[in-house]
């Protein structure tokens, strides 16, 4: 098997070559949609990829193996003491390779990791597990950079933040793929390799094939928000759009679900006003504390709205702890289609209305009774509420005799319990926002970028001071995003707007006159640089929070010299809105357009959209209540990594022709040169 040494990987001894009949490119050329298949033909997660009566395949069946992997890949010379290095963390599966781990595979699947440890990839990438499968594929995951095991010696490192930075990460998996070439004997006649990743790893498994096309074929980015950065101009609501999709009938859910949670936020807002309106909010929410002040209620909603972000990524048609044990309390999880459980107590008529204009952000709510008379009215203009009926106070004894707003504000407890009460545990909710969720931890670390997923880090630094940017580092500490927004000034933008007519939100979070200036400051003026932890240092001295190098370095929008990328986007995933799309993003609502839209001219750059896909559905294992569209995403990306390594080997092919003939040509010329000289004595 497979194993590591400083510099690369050891011989794997008598190398084979596998056939590759299997690979032959079954559509001859381009079609827009995979030839259909029978679902019964389809394997579903009960039937795992390691064989009929076998568990699903997890991190329990990697060959782990240790990278001695350069710090610095573009300053080598600058680290201390030379060229310093650290240990990188890799998952390698040879299984389905025929003939086994010495054997030539006919292609290797390669998962760019991102900001967690590499074992949350191999345990939920069942495309990569399926796929490779069916190809005879060599697995290889690979860990980023400060990452679980992967983290460099931080401590006595001067600038140790420093090196966590996209470029280095890339470089990383273009040396780790180069060593396992050498391995192979191959690097002449390349093993294809196709990369694999999704969220942030999409991102870096798109950039890979942009950066390094000689040693990637081609690269299947799912949910990859590379359009979300501020020059690429993604719609700034775009992922409350997205959220507010899983609350409506274009998710799945009933209409009334998410037009119910609208009505209830400037209820709560009013009630709030009254010590007997925060005892019905008390009651009606099952808290566990009082609320106190209107200001408690105001940040109750902001709560309550929060844990929607991550129950829109989690929303898989399959239980899940893949977005829990990232953001959440852990390995628990959340129910199938958890969006749609959260409205199953929010689907019918309370008697209370939405009327008006909502995409203006002015309405009204209408509170009615049993016989349909007018018990209050609360009007909305933009961030203001007010009761516009009667007394203009809402008469809470009698909304809790004739009316159905306690009804109501329970369904939207249940809807918050889908998260907050994920482990079944609770018996009340708390005020105070006891959940933890993604979006809020991200903000909590930096300024602008919450994170893709918030993936969690942690910092060691006990017993230490500060230092100066000049000094050592005294502490350590794991995890890459925070880092890396910061080293590269990563700034995701297409989530920082909500509540201004398009979703279920309110009270809008910007003024009415907002722009992306007015949220992350005019282009070209910097903000202070990020904040490390005690004992830590190496972050810049500023931050463009305009994203301009990053936007340079990638292309932005201008893409279409790329190929063999396929990026595809689940509406109903928060992210969506930040990907890559032909025409733009979906505007809200059902989507009615193709699942699949050319980037490129040629086809082979593609653009994959799953109506009712989450946060990379597709990379996920199958599942007999999959939605279709994923069924079909899957083929697509299938039939791409089969054409991808047919290319490859149709390319490694003509350039051996084209030596051959070059050998010959050259023979032939020193034969005639020969000659000549024999001539000329």
């Amino acid at each position: 098997r497979p194993a590591m040494e400083r510099g690369g990987w050891r011989a794997l001894g008598v190398l084979g070559l596998v056939v590759l009949g299997l690979l032959t490119d079954p559509c001859r050329g381009h079609a827009s949609l995979p030839k259909s298949r029978s679902r019964g033909d389809r394997r579903a997660a009960a039937r795992s990829p390691l064989g009929a009566g076998s568990s699903l395949p997890s991190s329990g069946n990697c060959t782990w193996t240790e990278y001695t992997q350069t710090l610095d890949h573009f300053a080598k010379g600058s680290t201390p003491h030379g060229n310093a290095t650290f240990q990188q963390r890799v998952c390698v599966y040879s299984g389905f390779v025929q003939g086994g781990a010495s054997a030539v595979p006919p292609l290797i699947l390669f998962y760019t990791g991102n900001e967690s440890p590499v074992e949350e990839y191999v345990n939920n990438t069942g495309f990569m597990w399926e796929v490779g499968a069916e190809l005879g594929a060599l697995l290889v995951f690979a860990e980023h950079r400060y990452e679980g095991g992967s983290v460099p010696t931080l401590q006595g490192l001067p600038h140790c933040l420093s090196y966590a930075t996209i470029e280095q990460a890339l470089a990383d998996y273009a040396t780790v793929i180069q060593s396992i070439q050498r391995a192979y004997g191959t690097e002449q006649d390349q093993v294809p390799v196709v990369a694999v990743g999704g969220s942030y790893g999409g991102m870096l498994a798109s950039w890979l094939r942009f950066k390094y096309p000689g040693l990637v074929a081609g690269a299947i980015a799912a949910s990859a928000p590379i359009w979300g950065f501020p020059l690429t101009e993604p719609p700034l609501d775009g992922s409350a759009i997205a959220i507010s999709r899983g609350l409506s009938s274009a998710g799945g859910s009933p209409d009334a679900c998410g037009t119910n949670m609208l009505a209830a936020w400037p209820l709560m807002s009013e009630l709030g006003r009254s010590a007997d309106g925060r005892q019905l909010l008390t009651e009606s929410l099952r808290l566990c504390s009082p609320l106190e002040s209107h200001a408690a209620v105001v940040a109750l909603i902001e709560s309550i709205q929060g844990v929607f972000f991550d129950l829109a990524e989690a929303n898989y048609p399959f239980p899940s702890t893949y977005i829990t044990s990232a953001v959440g309390p852990g390995l628990y999880p959340l129910p199938a289609w958890p969006m749609r459980v959260a409205c199953e107590g929010l689907g019918e008529d309370f008697g209370v209305s939405v009327e008006g204009d909502p995409s203006t952000v002015d309405f009204n709510v209408t509170v009615h009774s049993e016989d349909d008379g007018v018990l209050a009215v609360v009007g909305v203009d933009w961030d203001a509420s007010k009761v516009v009926s009667g007394t203009r106070r809402l008469d809470v004894d009698t909304l809790r005799r004739e009316s159905r707003v306690p009804d109501l504000l329970a369904g939207v407890a249940e809807a918050w319990g889908v998260w907050c009460n994920v482990t079944g545990e609770l018996t009340c909710l708390s005020a105070a926002g006891g959940c933890v969720t993604g979006k809020s931890k991200g903000a909590d670390t930096l300024k602008y970028s919450s994170g893709v997923d918030g993936r969690r880090h942690s910092v060691d630094n006990k017993d230490v001071v500060v230092g100066d940017d000049d000094e050592e580092c005294t502490a350590t500490m794991s995890g890459c995003w925070e880092p890396v927004c910061c080293n590269d000034e990563m700034n995701l933008v297409n989530y920082l707007v909500q509540g201004v007519g398009n979703d279920f939100f309110w009270p809008p979070n910007v003024d009415e006159d907002y722009s992306t200036a007015s949220l992350i400051g005019p282009e070209g003026v910097e903000d202070g640089p990020c904040r490390a932890g005690a004992g830590l240092n190496g972050y810049p001295a500023s931050f463009d929070p305009w994203s301009h190098w990053l936007t340079a370095q990638f292309g932005g929008l201008e893409i279409q010299s790329q190929s063999n990328i396929i990026f595809s986007n689940g509406l109903l995933d928060p992210w969506s809105s930040a990907g890559v799309y032909a025409d733009g993003v979906p505007p809200p609502g059902q989507y009615s357009g193709s699942p699949v839209q050319n980037l490129t001219s040629d086809g082979s750059m593609q653009a994959l959209i799953l109506d009712q896909g989450a946060h990379h559905l597709d990379l996920m294992f199958m599942d007999d209540n999959d939605p279709e569209c994923a069924y079909l995403a899957r083929e697509v990306e299938r039939d791409a990594v089969v054409r991808w390594v047919s290319q490859a080997r149709e390319e490694s092919r003509r350039r051996g022709r084209r030596g051959a003939r070059a050998g010959r040509d050259d023979s032939h010329n020193r034969r005639r040169a020969g000659h000549s000289a024999r001539l000329d004595l």
